[in-house]
C-alpha cells in the first residue's frame, strides 16, 4: 500500500526551495475540474515540476512607472492562496495552475484530505 500524507505535508513538498530561493523539482497527480458545467475528471500526471515563482522586480521605481503608463502590462493578483491554487512548471515550460483540493499524489504518496 503508497504511503499517506497530508495536504498540509503536500503543499510543503510544493513550496520547498534551496537555500538560492529555486524550487525543488517533484511529481504530482491530479484530476481536472471545470466549476461552471461540472465536469472534469481527467487524471494528469506530471513529473519533475517546480512550483514557479514570481521574477524579483529590479527596479521599482521603473516598474511602478510602467504600470502607470500602461494598464495592459499590469498583471492580476492571483490571490493564490485564497484560491488554493499555486502554477507549476513543466519540464518542458509550460505553466499549468493546479487547484491544491485536487491533488491525488505527490512524489508517489498518496493525500489524505
Amino acid at each position: 500500500m503508497k504511503e499517506t500524507i497530508s495536504l498540509k505535508e503536500a503543499i510543503e513538498i510544493i513550496d520547498r526551495k534551496d537555500k538560492a530561493g529555486n524550487a525543488f523539482p517533484f511529481d504530482i497527480t491530479f484530476r481536472s475540474l471545470q466549476r461552471n458545467s461540472k465536469t472534469g475528471g481527467k487524471l494528469y500526471t506530471y513529473d519533475q515540476v517546480k512550483k514557479r515563482r514570481p521574477k524579483p522586480v529590479k527596479n521599482r521605481e521603473s516598474y511602478m512607472l510602467k504600470a502607470v503608463q500602461s494598464i495592459d502590462s499590469v498583471s492580476k493578483n492571483p490571490n493564490h492562496f485564497s484560491n488554493r491554487t499555486r502554477n507549476l512548471e513543466l519540464q518542458n515550460g509550460d505553466i499549468k495552475k493546479i487547484h491544491i483540493r485536487l491533488i491525488i499524489s505527490i512524489n508517489g504518496k498518496k493525500i489524505t484530505y
